[in-house]
């Protein structure tokens, strides 16, 4: 553990503790499609305290993308013109949908933007808060520093059009800028008579600062790498500034930094104040998480339409955690062969009805309950404008529905990893349902110690910024510029145990370096060769890297490159769990192992320690002239698959004698008499993932080969996801955040082939709870093809923020 970090034990029953020094209390919600929003029309009460200085600081959770294309979070206007404006302008822009602009207009002289900046970034995620920041400062003497723009702490990369090249210093800006009577100040829509540009999203914290072009550590932080809010203290508003707390349900709009500038409720009631925050995000609707395009979000993705035909299903944002008490509430409010409770949501699959599968569990208006079988089971009564309750006893393995606070009776039902849904399941007749998991205030009193599904409440991870270890410290992905003799990479907050090198810039191997074999010693995932020894190549493993020689493909003279880290625990130790022995080290919190063993030549088994059950294992024979290709085991095809060698392109092979058809068990995994994972007398290596919750994720999906691709839950915020197609031929495919660092995530690199980096120009997004597909490409989302995943977090879905 760094001396630097702050570690924050939990409060007890409380996961999180005080994670968070200042917390965040309440947020609105703005609902600009519906004309619910913000104005300040009245003139200010003096001249702008200094207009070439400004610093604008807000949290945004986004309801959906405006679907105008032209959806206004901010803005000032001035004879109709939108002056100063932050917004949605994916039906425009270069970039398209999810790119967020700012801009200072003004109607003469040319040209008539100060500044109109398109972000290059997409914001689309809808399960978590981002921090927005800008900062204005014209009187300084380098142009690129009079405008900045900040996302979660970090700059955004944007590009400027229809404007001077910089903005000329000394210019004043129009945030504060009374120009004349037709002044407004909104905060969604655009304008006051006009909804369709309008924007749906969650607002707190809004801080508007004239005259002071502040440093964004006033407004936030980085704790364990996370970006959080910081208590606002020793701000100077100016004459035309403001600070919008939203505490005061009476008066959303109520100003408090002193300056009276206060906003007026347009549309909006005190059941629009909630309790969301960065600080505490709750549960909603997850429109990425929909199964039909026609299925309508509103309410702040708290109310789901399913259309009157085609039907459709509206799934919630949080999993159902693996221990704990939860409750929410649905509301009917047109119901007519609706049904609401759980279900086992994947991309593309029908879970709605497989027996014992742990599908659905579903509470029909007409009282009767599915339950992973088409058959109804007579469950309770019926309903229609009713509140419906769910608690749901993880630790006791039961569900209960609840009518207007009436039990309907306990289900025998493990829930674990199952979503809230809405649907109208086969009627097509289409219905509306309101969702509250308890940041409105629920409607009745949840049973005791029951809790409402918020990030606050979620159980503490064992690996994330809160813990004793945080995801960096046992994984991550590092970039660094060959030299062309030797380098030592110094930028870990580990000693690695398993490194994996790939030149990004030329068709150079994939080298695999592990500390049971020892340094200089590598594998090559692309090809079938045997373990080689390089000295050259990565000639040790340090207390925060490792150090490389110039072997070209880790280290060529101004190329670049990337590294991807996993910590175990050193050389190794003897292990005698299986049949055949084997040398283990082993990261148990992390779920990670290298094996070593001698093959037998027949069925045998091998000791993993990792003490639970490992959900993908990877192979290699050693040897040299053993030609052998990798071998791959993923728990969600079975043992009776080998899921396909990493230097394969070819589809899963259904064939019993790679694993001798059993599955792996919390102390070891059998191999066959098959010389790819037991070659006789050979030396064989294996890697080995078990799933860490909120750390990493091992899965399946279907493709639907569209560029609006499936989204996969995780229940992290993704550092490093690998992909590979099953059922056909397709790459492996791997992507990561270093590489990318906001989205679309786009820069490829194939374990199966040598070639440099490549890019999809569109390939998916990582979110704060998963990552949603971009493109059509077979590699990972091809109509019907089916995918297997590895994937490893950032930061865990409890403390994550948007990206």
């Amino acid at each position: 553990m760094s001396a630097s970090k702050k570690l924050i034990q939990a409060s007890a029953g409380v996961g999180g503790g005080d994670f968070y020094p200042y917390t965040i209390d309440n947020s609105v919600r703005i609902q600009g499609t519906s004309s619910k929003y913000l104005s300040r029309s009245t003139a200010l009460s003096s001249s702008p305290t200094d207009a070439q200085k400004l610093s604008f600081s807000c949290w945004i959770k986004l309801n959906k993308i405006s679907p105008s294309g032209l959806g206004y979070f901010f803005l000032t206007m001035s004879s109709g013109y939108p002056e100063f404006a932050f917004y949605d302008y994916s039906g425009y822009s270069t970039y398209g949908e999810g790119s967020w602009q700012f801009q200072d207009y003004r109607p003469t002289p040319n040209p008539r933007y100060l500044m109109r900046a398109d972000s290059i970034s997409k914001q689309r995620d809808f399960s978590a808060w981002y921090h927005l920041y800008i900062v204005v400062d014209t009187t300084l003497s380098t142009g690129s520093d009079r405008y900045k723009l900040y996302l979660n702490g970090v700059p955004i990369p944007y590009t400027t059009t229809d404007q001077p090249a910089e903005t000329p210093q000394n210019t004043d800006w129009h945030l504060f800028t009374n120009t004349n009577s037709a002044w407004g100040m909104y905060i969604s829509p655009a304008l006051a008579t006009n909804s369709t540009y309008g924007h749906d999203f969650y607002l707190a914290e809004a801080h508007a600062v004239d005259g002071t072009a502040y440093d964004i550590s006033k407004f936030g932080e980085f704790k364990n790498g996370v970006w959080i809010p910081v208590e606002p203290s020793g701000i100077s508003y100016g004459n035309g500034g403001f600070y919008l707390d939203f505490a005061d349900s009476s008066d959303l709009g109520k100003d408090v930094s002193g300056n009276g500038n206060h906003y007026t409720s347009i549309g909006l009631t005190s059941s629009d104040q909630v309790t969301d925050t960065p600080t505490n995000s709750f549960a909603t609707l997850n429109p990425l998480a929909v199964t039909a395009s026609t299925v309508t979000l509103s309410d702040g993705n708290l109310r789901a339409v399913t259309p009157a035909v085609g039907g459709g299903n509206a799934t919630g944002s949080f999993a159902i955690p693996s221990s704990g008490k939860w409750y929410f509430e649905f509301t009917g409010v047109s119901v007519s062969n609706g049904m609401c409770g759980l279900w086992n949501y994947l991309p593309n699959e029908d879970y709605a009805y497989q027996a014992g599968a742990n599908g659905v569990l579903l509470y029909d208006a007409t009282g009767v309950l599915f339950k992973d079988s088409a058959s109804s089971i007579s469950y309770g009564a019926s309903y229609g404008a009713d509140v419906i309750g769910c608690a749901i006893d993880v630790d006791g393995g039961t569900v209960t529905f609840y009518k207007n606070n009436s039990s309907q009776g306990a289900i025998i039902y493990d829930a674990t990893g199952m979503f809230p849904v809405i649907t109208d399941g086969s009627s097509g007749s289409g219905v509306t349902y309101d969702i509250n998991f308890g940041q409105l205030g629920f409607t009745y009193t949840p049973p005791t110690d029951f809790l409402a599904l918020c990030t606050a409440n979620l159980p503490e991870p064992t690996i994330g910024p809160n813990s004793a270890t945080i995801t960096s410290e046992v994984f991550a992905p590092i970039l660094y510029t060959g030299n062309g003799t030797s380098q030592s990479i110094s930028t870990l907050e580990f000693q690695p145990d398993f490194t994996w090198i790939k030149n990004r810039d030329a068709a150079d191997n994939h080298m695999l370096f592990d500390a049971v074999r020892g340094a200089t010693k590598y594998s090559n995932s692309n090809t079938t060769n045997a373990e080689a020894t390089d000295v050259q190549s990565l000639s040790s493993f340090n207390s925060n890297g490792f150090s490389v020689g110039n072997n070209v493909a880790v280290n060529t003279n101004t190329e670049d490159y990337v590294a991807w880290n996993w910590k175990a625990n050193g050389s190794g130790v003897s292990n005698t769990d299986g049949a055949t022995a084997s040398t283990v080290s082993v990261n148990t919190d992390a779920g990670f192992s290298i094996v070593t063993y001698t093959g037998t030549g027949s069925v045998t088994t091998v000791g993993h320690g990792l003490g639970v059950t490992p959900n993908f294992i990877i192979v290699k024979a050693r040897d040299e002239g053993a030609g052998y290709n990798w071998c791959s085991y993923s728990s969600m095809l079975g043992p009776t698959y080998n899921t396909g060698g990493l230097d394969v392109t070819s589809a899963a092979d259904a064939h019993p004698n790679y694993w001798a058809n059993t599955a792996p068990t919390s102390s070891v995994f059998t191999v066959s008499t098959y010389g790819v994972v037991n070659d006789n007398g050979g030396q064989m290596l294996a890697y080995c993932f078990a799933e860490i919750e909120g750390f990493s994720s091992f899965g399946k999906y279907t493709g639907n080969g569209s560029a609006d691709g499936p989204m996969i839950y995780t229940g992290m915020r993704p550092a490093w996801v690998m992909i590979k197609k099953t059922n056909g031929t397709g790459n492996w495919d791997i992507f990561d955040e270093d590489r990318d660092t906001y989205n679309v995530v786009d820069l490829v690199l194939y374990p199966n082939l040598a070639n440099a980096e490549q890019s999809f120009g569109s390939a998916l997004d990582f979110l704060s709870n998963g990552f949603k597909l971009r493109s059509s490409a077979n590699d990972h989302n091809a109509s019907g093809g089916t995918y297997v995943y590895m994937a490893f977090a950032e930061n865990p879905f409890k403390y994550s923020n948007a990206r």
